[in-house]
């Protein structure tokens, strides 16, 4: 089954519902992730990663050979794991991708140590569908997106899933303004390359790949707002 943020966000969804509506309170144990896939209709991978991002937020802990259990949090922790749609300016923006120019790379290497069989065919499925939308900038930029979130979840650490999924969300957040202007060819050479590597077990040329990439996007971004600022 293909995985796509929508089947990872039905998965967010009922998860917090569950808990906010107390069915499931602090202490018990949820599904398990064959249960979730079969009841929400979506594949192990995009329940996996929707628990790691629940895991980040401290709202789930899992005990290895136990279960996945609601941590022991008030409803003011739980409100604020709905995080609101945060905007930054030009300068906050190019910042942000120098951060994941170093955080990502690392990334890779852990991705390449930890991940499931299944978690690179996910990858590879992203980037058929990548390729299937190169034409529409919203939706490549989308599934864009996923890859890299999907990458930072395959490190089973929960700290870098949750830092990925917050600076996720402000990204998406600027996802019309940075669609229109990287295009897509950066994206389908390199992370072409980078599944290239991870399936050869290369962790130290998948990481250079990662970061050329990003800052590939960096010098374009920079270009681009230098146009911008002469035509004023």
């Amino acid at each position: 089954m293909a995985y796509n943020q929508n089947a990872v966000d039905t998965v967010y969804n009922f998860v917090m519902e569950k808990i906010q509506s107390g069915e499931w309170p602090a202490g018990s144990r949820i599904m398990t992730e064959l249960k979730l896939a079969e009841l929400l209709g979506v594949s192990r991978v995009a329940v996996r990663d929707a628990t790691q991002k629940l895991t980040g937020m401290s709202v789930l802990k899992k005990l290895q050979g136990s279960g996945t259990y609601v941590e022991k949090i008030d409803m003011g922790s739980l409100m604020s794991a709905i995080k609101p749609i945060v905007t930054i300016n030009d300068q906050e923006l190019l910042e942000l991708m120098e951060f994941r120019r170093y955080f990502e790379p690392g990334n890779v290497r852990q991705f390449i140590c930890n991940c499931a069989a299944e978690e690179l065919e996910a990858l590879e499925q992203n980037y058929a569908e990548l390729k299937a939308v190169e034409n529409d900038p919203f939706a490549f930029y989308e599934i864009d997106q996923a890859f890299h979130h999907m990458i930072a979840t395959g490190t089973h650490n929960s700290f870098v899933t949750g830092l990925s999924d917050f600076y996720g969300d402000i990204l998406k957040a600027q996802q019309c303004y940075i669609s229109m202007r990287l295009g897509p060819e950066i994206a389908l050479e390199d992370h072409f390359l980078i599944i290239k590597c991870i399936k050869e077990q290369d962790k130290e040329l998948a990481a250079l790949h990662m970061e050329r990439h990003v800052q590939r996007a960096i010098v374009r971004m920079r270009e681009y707002l230098a146009k911008t600022s002469r035509n004023q």
